[in-house]
């Protein structure tokens, strides 16, 4: 899942402010905290520290920005103030100190709204790494520990009920997770961690609603592993199964976004825990991995799985004819494409895939983001009218110049402008032939040369794929080539992450609870019935 702040109050952030050190007898400030605030169209997931001489900042993970100054930092008793600056206005906090809870009101441009955060250790990724997999409760429920795409912060996913939630840490073996994603308000759910006599992770004690229960930690073996597509040199991790094998196994390719291999343990822990061996890896461009992915073309991306592929065919630990791909968003489209490019694939699973063009697909999320975010249907209409001539200027080679400036120039100060690209009148005549080719990109050609059994996983809330439209032709064009094993599912109240929502974007996702619900326990039952796990 990709995390996607919702405002914009906070991205830059300017100015170191005034500070001052608690009177004495308050209760502790000092230290690492973690939460979120709320407040009109504005929400964001941040770290504040403050240390014991009065100094105060923030980290903003979603932003990359870390050490971010906090401004006029009080406290009187049990009462905390500080501000955070940005471009969009002066973010006013101000709050109670109880015990490990610092919450309260936050203020921005005459809007008033919520923040909380819980008292936590300073982040550290190489803390979360020794507890990451999979961990088997009572009844066969399966619970994964993994980390989000954008910045290394740690999750549980229950797969049986698709509940989860960030996990924030009180100790080196003891974390915490809230009733809300990266909302810890409402303390929901504690683990502690226990390790053998070597000094191994091997069980996980969970702890919810009075309810103590103890998983055991799945043995799964990792491995690094390098593989080429022509000159291309990319470096994977496989994640293989308990037991001897030979197993069947998957290689699962990539979102758009530059995520490391990590964005993907979920899925790779998801499937190990069934059995299935996994194949992460770094795309073109990112991590280990060579080449760059900016500059690669659709089908070059899938010849990257296809390599995986060839790599895992040759191992004696994998079942050469039951290995398949996986993808989601971009991958959705790369995952069924490498199955048309060879004869080696046993299945695909494409999830929030679209069954048009980028440059459409581009119009339809402008026009949905600017919803999400509260515009008027207007502004709505006015921004989707601008993103389609910019996309018609990439689609065309440049022939729509002179109109799409006329619209830039005309909208450049429209409230909706900070969503979209404002292209100056310094554009050049065309764009690249790369932009061009990416944006142009239609699915569906090669969709009727498919021949493994297909799953098409789309969420009915996806405010970045047409979802209707697209399953509709996914239908179609697998109907109309005689595709013999194809399933096209729309998850009810599923964004394009597949988490649950009433609407996907903004700061939804802050608060979201669960997976859709039905998301793994219908795809492992999908699995099953064609042999692929047990």
């Amino acid at each position: 899942m990709k995390i996607i702040a919702g405002g914009m109050a906070a991205f830059f952030i300017a100015g170191v402010g005034t500070a001052a050190a608690a009177p004495a007898g308050a209760p502790p400030l000092a230290g690492h905290w973690a939460g979120s605030y709320a407040v009109g169209s504005d929400f964001n997931f941040l770290r504040p520290q403050f240390s014991a001489d009065g100094k105060a900042s923030v980290d903003l993970p979603a932003f990359d920005k870390k050490g971010v100054p906090l401004e006029a930092l009080q406290q009187q008793g049990a009462r905390v103030r500080f501000a955070l600056s940005g471009p969009g206005g002066v973010l006013q906090f101000d709050g109670k100190l109880q015990g490990s809870l610092l919450a309260g009101t936050v203020r921005l441009d005459g809007k008033e709204g919520r923040f909380a955060f819980r008292r936590t250790l300073a982040d550290d990724p190489a803390r979360h790494q020794p507890l990451l997999g999979a961990y088997e409760f009572p009844g066969k429920r399966i619970v994964v520990l993994s980390e989000w795409g954008d910045f290394p912060q740690m999750f549980y996913s229950d797969v049986r009920s698709g509940r989860y939630a960030s996990m924030f840490a009180e100790s080196e073996s003891s974390y915490y997770a809230g009733a809300g994603n990266l909302n810890p308000a409402v303390r929901e759910t504690s683990m502690r961690f226990e390790k053998d006599k070597s000094g191994q992770v091997t069980r996980m004690v969970w702890q919810q609603q009075g309810k103590k229960e103890v998983g055991r930690r799945f043995d799964f073996r990792s491995e690094e592993v390098t593989f080429k597509n022509g000159d291309v040199t990319l470096s994977g991790t496989l994640v293989l199964p308990e037991g001897k094998g030979p197993f069947p196994a998957v290689v699962l390719t990539q979102m758009s976004s530059p995520a490391p291999r990590g964005a993907y343990a979920l899925q790779a822990y998801y499937f190990a825990a069934h059995g299935m061996a996994a194949l992460m890896y770094d795309k073109r461009g990112v991590g280990k991995s060579g080449g760059e992915f900016n500059k690669a073309t659709m089908e070059q991306l899938a010849d990257d799985a296809i390599a995986g592929i060839e790599l895992l065919g040759q191992r004696g630990d994998i079942k050469a004819g039951a290995i398949g791909t996986w993808g989601h968003s971009q991958g959705g489209w790369l995952a069924p494409l490498a199955a048309t490019r060879s004869q080696k694939v046993a299945f695909v699973i494409a999830q929030a895939a679209s069954a048009v063009p980028p440059a459409e697909q581009e119009v339809y999320r402008i026009e949905h983001t600017l919803r999400a975010h509260g515009f008027s249907e207007a502004e709505v209409q006015a921004g989707a009218a601008y993103q389609e001539k910019l996309m018609r200027w990439v689609t065309s080679r440049g022939a729509n110049r002179a109109e799409l400036l006329a619209a830039a120039r005309a909208n450049e100060n429209a409230r909706w402008a900070s969503h979209v690209e404002i292209v100056p009148d310094t554009l050049k005549e065309k764009p690249s032939e790369t932009t061009t080719v990416f944006y142009s990109y239609d699915p569906l050609p090669e969709l009727t040369k498919l021949k493994a059994p297909v799953l098409y996983i789309l969420g009915e809330k996806d405010a970045f794929v047409p979802v209707h439209k697209s399953a509709k032709l996914f239908r179609q064009t697998l109907d109309a080539a005689g595709h013999q094993d194809h399933q096209v599912w729309m998850l009810p109240r599923a964004a394009h992450g597949l988490w649950e929502t009433d609407v996907d974007g903004g700061g939804a996702y802050i608060n979201s609870t669960h997976w859709a619900r039905e998301h793994y326990p219908r795809m492992t039952q999908w699995l099953r019935e064609r042999g692929f796990i047990r």
